[in-house]
């Protein structure tokens, strides 16, 4: 896939700008619902027919599922990408393969019996797939994320980033605060994480492992100084499997942050922090972990000594070899356990941000729930799914958890998907994890003050190129579905989505297309009355 990360995750979280009007149009009607109710609002014709839709298409399909009345129709049989609207379709089938309140437990194993205080052999944390791994404020029963800016996972890619809520090492810190009371004082062999519960997901969004620690990113944090004095540091959480040089600068207030982080071409420990960053305000960036075994590992360490246990290891890289083999541990021999939140909770979080990483996750925890340790073998639950929720097989491609190219289906395959969940006994759970107009997740800046504002909840889903020599983005596709609240108070399910639209530039490219298939749905949302 060709995308580029910023684009990647622009599209996963600005999925929606600002409510916007333009110009008139008459889209075709498909030939699914051939005959709608009423012709479209006269505000969204005016959208569709603006300029950067010259060469696009735009499908929508709105229908009152009590009455099966069709209002709105264009091109509902007609195939579209999915992009992150796949989403609907990886939690909601975690969902009902696992249960809402599903959780996981990452346990401690000594390999052998501590002998007055001393462990000669190994201590081993096994990786249950917990996403937050005690983070987000998890010791609450809670997965929270960032809601005063832009959760830290989208942080190299977008201005305002702010950091996750919660100590990301308060489960790391739990775990081994129960070693310590388990009466181990001293390590003399070594502290491993076992990382095999799934073989690792490489996907285009990055590596899905079974561990995580602070998302498996280390945030950079850069306080200004002086404008054209050199800017504070800080990495966090603190560690020492890492160092930075940092050679960043002040700019002017209001200026654009453009913090770069690599790691070192000689030497893979070192961060290297370039850019300058605005006067006045704190930025945030990241490095994202490409080894999370030993990540985790190494703050294991640390707070295993923070807890007065001596670790008499220096190793600074996690050894899978010496894991044992068949990978079964003694219960007798567990020292320590750590509860995740329920899928619910990490549900929510996907599904209001559209945290892909998230998303694969569900996917793998599908395929480990088969027996498999192979991630993909998670999409058979997925496509069983939505057939017994009336969709064939003909109209739903998916290809990851996340929705990446070429996942596809038809905005009335999805309704039927959306109508199907609401007959489930975690449709509400479903729908309380959705973003929602001006209020929640990647709506939650969008139409705050439209009279649609919470009155439309739904999924977002974007795919998009950057146009290398022009730099021109080509939109794929953006859509918004879900439900709407009309004014005369029915609930309507709908799809709206724009494809194959081009605009001058990513930035105002990727705000507008938002802006504008949220306009149409609003604009759907206000034309609703008795």
């Amino acid at each position: 896939m060709p995308h580029t990360t910023s684009v990647r995750a622009v599209a996963a979280l600005i999925s929606v700008g600002v409510v916007l009007t333009a110009c008139s149009a008459k889209p075709s009607n498909s030939d699914s619902a051939s005959a709608p109710a009423q012709q479209v609002p006269e505000e969204a014709a005016r959208i569709m027919a603006t300029d950067p839709y010259a060469m696009a298409r735009w499908s929508y399909l709105l229908v009152d599922p009590a009455t099966d009345e069709v209002i709105y129709s264009n091109n509902a049989d007609s195939s579209m990408f999915l992009a992150s609207q796949t989403k609907h379709f990886t939690v909601g089938t975690a969902y009902d393969t696992l249960g809402v309140d599903h959780t996981v437990t990452t346990p401690v194993y000594a390999t052998s019996l501590p002998v007055e205080g001393t462990l000669t052999g190994d201590l081993v944390l096994v990786g249950s797939g917990d996403l937050a791994l005690g983070g987000r404020n998890a010791a609450q029963g809670r997965f929270d994320f960032a809601t005063d800016g832009i959760d830290h996972v989208y942080a190299d890619a977008l201005p305002g980033a702010v950091l996750a809520p919660g100590d990301p090492l308060a489960g790391l810190n739990d775990l081994a605060r129960q070693v310590a009371d388990a009466g181990i004082t001293r390590v003399n062999g070594d502290v491993l994480v076992d990382p095999r519960l799934w073989d690792t997901y490489s996907t285009v969004e990055g590596l899905v492992p079974s561990i995580f620690v602070n998302d498996n990113l280390v945030d950079i944090q850069a306080s200004p100084g002086a404008v054209g004095e050199p800017a504070a540091i800080d990495m966090l959480p603190g560690n020492g499997l890492f160092r930075v040089d940092a050679q960043v600068t002040t700019g002017e207030e209001g200026s654009d942050s453009t913090l770069k982080v690599a790691a070192d071409p000689s030497d893979p420990t070192q961060i290297n922090v370039t850019g300058s960053v605005p006067a006045g305000k704190t930025s945030l960036t990241v490095y994202r972990i490409t080894d999370a075994p030993t990540w985790a590992r190494q703050l294991f360490v640390e707070a295993l000594r923070r807890n007065g246990i001596e670790v008499a290891s220096v190793s600074r890289t996690n050894s899978t070899a010496a894991l044992p083999v068949d990978r079964t541990y003694s219960g007798s021999r567990q020292v320590a356990s750590l509860q995740s939140a329920p899928i619910s909770e990490s549900g929510g979080m996907i599904l209001a941000t559209s945290y892909n990483t998230g998303a694969n996750t569900f996917l793998c925890l599908l395929a480990v729930a088969t027996g498999s340790s192979s991630c993909s073998d998670g999409l058979p639950s997925v496509r069983a799914l939505a057939e017994k929720a009336g969709i064939a097989a003909s109209d739903l491609v998916v290809m990851d958890g996340q929705g990446g190219d070429p996942s596809q289906s038809t905005p009335a395959a999805v309704l039927q998907w959306l109508d199907w969940v609401d007959q489930q006994p975690w449709a509400d759970t479903f729908w309380a994890g959705q973003p929602v107009l001006g209020e929640r997740g990647s709506l939650s800046g969008v139409g705050t003050d439209s009279p649609a504002k919470g009155k439309v909840i739904g999924k977002t889903g974007t795919s998009a190129d950057v146009e290398s020599d022009t730099g021109r983005l080509i939109v794929t596709l953006q859509a918004l579905s879900g439900y709407m609240i009309t004014p005369d108070d029915r609930r309507l399910l709908f799809v709206v989505a724009v494809s194959d639209a081009v605009f001058p530039d990513l930035p105002r490219g990727v705000f507008q297309v938002g802006g504008d298939v949220g306009g149409v749905a609003a604009a759907f949302q206000q034309a609703q009355t008795n």
